[in-house]
């Protein structure tokens, strides 16, 4: 029996890939770019405003358990305004970092499979 060392050491290299990065890059190139990028802006928006709101929750309430007699005569508009142009600008830079960190992620992950069919083109030639 006749073992071609360069054919071991691809099929290795291929399982290594497989078992560590394999699965979660096939994943992301399931979707087409445009699409893993906006579907994870959607999850770091919505994470972005659920904490927003806990924080400016945690504001009013800090407001009005200092002085329960004040409820009434906290500006709420004013806070309001506030509150949603904070939210804003972060909802911006956060988008912003997003769209490049999953960008990245996006293009590693197409570096990564076409080195792998390219594996498995020259794993073809053995035959």
């Amino acid at each position: 029996m006749n073992v071609n060392k360069e054919k071991v050491k691809i099929m290795t290299n291929m399982a290594i890939y497989e078992k560590n990065l394999g699965q979660e890059d096939f994943a992301i190139n399931e979707h087409f770019k445009s699409n893993y990028i906006s579907y994870n802006n959607f999850k770091t928006r919505l994470g972005v405003i659920i904490a927003m709101m806990i924080i400016f929750g945690g504001d009013i309430l800090s407001r009005v358990s200092t002085d329960f007699n004040s409820v009434v005569e906290i500006d709420y508009v004013s806070i309001g305004i506030k509150y949603l142009i904070i939210l804003a600008i972060v909802l911006v830079i956060y988008t912003i970092i997003s769209t490049i960190i999953y960008k990245k992620r996006y293009k590693s992950a197409e570096i990564r499979i076409n080195k792998y069919k390219k594996l498995l083109n020259k794993l073809d030639t053995f035959k």
